[in-house]
C-alpha cells in the first residue's frame, strides 16, 4: 500500500506538539528549548529535518518496505533540491507490504502513526542538538525519542500481524 506524507502536515504536527509541551511545561528551561521550534520562519529548516527523520524511520521498517522516495530524489545520484527556505509542501512516499487479511482502512492509522514517529524524532533531534545541555534538554529529548520509538513499534506490530485464518463454513 502506498502512503504519501506531507511535510506541511508533519511540520504542523511538530509545531502542535512543541506548543503543547511548552504550555504544559513546569519550568522555563523547557519552554526556552521549545521556543525555536514554534518559530514559523524556521519551517523550511524543519522540513529538511523531516526528510532526515523519515529516512531514518524507514530503515526501521525496512523488512516491510517495497519502495520509498524523498520528494523525487534519485537514489545515489542526485540529492535533489535541498533548500531550507520556506517552500511549498513536499511529499514523502513509502510503499508498505501489509499483512494478508489486513484491510486498507488500516492505512490512515499507519500513515498518522508514521507522521507522529517522524515529528517526534525531529523534536528529539532538535532538542538534543540544543546549545544548552541541561537536564531539561536530556529529559525532553528522551521523552520525544521514546514517543517516536513507540510509534514505530506500534507500526511494526501492525505490520507483523498474522494473516487471518481461512475458515470454511460447512452447512450440514
Amino acid at each position: 500500500m502506498h502512503f504519501s506524507l506531507s511535510t506541511a502536515v508533519i511540520t504542523d504536527t511538530i509545531h502542535a506538539l512543541a506548543a503543547f509541551e511548552s504550555l504544559s511545561a513546569a519550568d522555563e528551561s523547557t519552554r526556552l528549548l521549545l521556543r525555536p521550534l514554534l518559530d514559523r520562519e524556521r519551517t523550511g529548516l524543519l522540513r529538511l529535518m523531516v526528510k532526515n527523520a523519515f529516512a531514518g524511520i524507514i530503515l526501521h521498517l525496512l523488512p516491510y518496505v517495497d519502495d520509498a522516495e524523498l520528494d523525487n530524489e534519485l537514489p545515489a545520484v542526485d540529492l535533489g533540491h535541498q533548500s531550507s527556505a520556506e517552500e511549498a509542501d513536499t511529499l514523502l512516499g513509502i510503499d508498505l507490504r501489509l499483512p494478508a487479511g489486513v484491510s486498507g482502512q488500516l492505512g490512515s492509522l499507519l500513515r498518522r502513526n508514521l507522521e507522529l514517529a517522524v515529528a517526534c524524532r525531529v523534536l528529539a533531534d532538535s532538542v538534543a542538538s540544543s546549545s544548552t545541555h541541561s537536564d531539561a534538554a536530556s529529559e525532553l529529548a528522551s521523552s520525544f525519542t521514546a514517543r517516536s520509538e513507540s510509534a514505530v513499534a506500534a507500526m511494526l506490530s501492525a505490520l507483523r500481524t498474522p494473516a487471518r485464518p481461512f475458515l470454511r463454513s460447512r452447512s450440514y
